[in-house]
């Protein structure tokens, strides 16, 4: 976890823009936040989406823009909450910080990137700012290697210490597909609880189709699942026409208060979205109890594209390593649904590991992702991340070289 005070976000932020005006000059960023100041959305639309503020407008200009208004607020309230966008850019001014006092060959370069019209690039340039300024932090040497585009030299983004190339990787959040299977899972979700609730049963269940669920195949889901539980069913049932299997299992009666230890529901299957759902109440003599416990796991047999495009990605990486001295990927998940990380990891780290034995160009992947977690003082940033080491590599790393990432480094 990080945590940031209002000196040092305030010291951060406005490091972000000094170094912007010194490299650009400050014209780009009044330019930029004049044209959303002075954006005024259609009528018949009330308010825009972030989604659409984010792709009418510059990503590092609209989150200024939001932390401004933001610390605004703060100033008049006389109470400073942090929120996620001026922890984003804090952290952002921070790791320049670590950087320039370093006197990082190619900073100048990134801060350019991060102001570039392709906006694609600011994601893309922050997270190579993080994890240089992680490996800057440990007290390594870094640069950011210069791009040979005009010479079609494939180059890292990093190289670190003289002697490990980095190249990074950072996803886009969902991809339609994931986006549309999760919310179909969610809605049979949400009717089956329904269900549930109406019968006086609660249940764990498990769905799994041979493909991407379609609008016809939900409304056949929901069909038999009103069915099986109205007659308190329970097992597997599998529907082979439709390439669909449920599993049901009974957990408990509605409001039938167990002890906490009491229930056991698993799968040998990798899951590609599961919602838990439980009340817990903890008595005088210390036992805790639960009512309604509710299970919804779910699967296709098509892996997820969060899992297979991550693959693909470091297949494409590759290619940015010179195979002259040892490598490293680092690939962020860019995750929003927290629940589903460490499911993730463990299904990529076989998959990275196979994929890794016939890639000797590689000595190691890192999966990272990061969230931001609200609490009581507002919101702190975490992150995860999990390391597979290439015992295939043809350039192992030095012995006493510490990945960023690994066991907490």
């Amino acid at each position: 976890m990080r945590e940031i005070n209002f000196e040092n976000c305030i010291k951060y932020i406005m490091l972000v823009k000094q170094l912007v005006g010194d490299v650009v000059g400050n014209a780009w960023l009044s330019k930029e936040l004049e044209k959303i100041y002075s954006y005024k959305p259609p009528k018949k639309l009330r308010k825009l989406s972030f989604i659409d503020y984010t792709e009418r407008f510059h990503p590092l200009a609209f989150l200024i823009y939001q932390t401004d208004k933001q610390l605004k607020t703060c100033v008049e309230k006389k109470f400073f909450e942090v929120s996620e966008q001026i922890l984003r850019l804090s952290y952002l001014g921070e790791n320049l910080f670590v950087l320039k006092n370093q006197n990082t060959k190619g900073l100048d370069g990134k801060i350019r990137d991060l102001t570039s019209s392709d906006k694609a690039l600011f994601d893309k340039t922050t997270y190579e700012i993080e994890v240089a300024a992680a490996y800057a932090r440990k007290g390594y040497s870094v640069e950011f290697v210069e791009t040979k585009s005009k010479e079609r030299e494939k180059t890292p983004d990093l190289l670190v210490n003289k002697e490990v190339e980095v190249e990074c990787k950072k996803k886009d959040r969902k991809t339609n597909r994931d986006i549309r299977n999760t919310e179909y899972w969610k809605l049979i979700s949400r009717k089956a609880s329904g269900m549930m609730e109406h019968f006086g049963l609660n249940y764990a269940l498990y769905i799994k189709t041979q493909r991407d669920p379609e609008k016809e195949d939900v409304e056949f889901i929901l069909r038999q699942l009103q069915k099986l539980i109205k007659e308190k069913k329970q097992g597997r049932f599998a529907f082979r026409d439709r390439g669909i299997g449920i599993t049901l299992q009974i957990l408990s009666l509605k409001d039938q208060e167990i002890e906490s230890e009491g229930i056991e529901f698993g799968t040998s299957e990798e899951l590609d979205y599961v919602v838990p759902a439980v009340e817990v109440r903890k008595k005088e003599n210390g036992k805790i109890f639960i009512r309604n416990p509710r299970i919804f796991g779910f699967k296709s047999a098509v892996l997820p594209e969060r899992i297979t495009s991550v693959i693909e990605t470091i297949k494409d990486a590759k290619q940015q390593l010179s195979g002259k001295r040892p490598g490293l990927i680092y690939v962020n998940l860019n995750m929003i649904d927290r629940k589903m990380i460490d499911r993730d990891f463990e299904r990529l780290d076989s998959l990275i590991k196979q994929l890794l034995k016939n890639n000797s160009t590689i000595s190691g992947v890192i999966v990272t992702t990061e969230y931001f977690v609200k609490d009581a003082q507002g919101y702190i940033y975490s992150h995860k991340a999990r390391v597979i080491r290439n015992e295939y590599a043809k350039y192992p790393l030095p012995s006493k070289f510490e990945i960023v990432g690994e066991k907490g480094n």
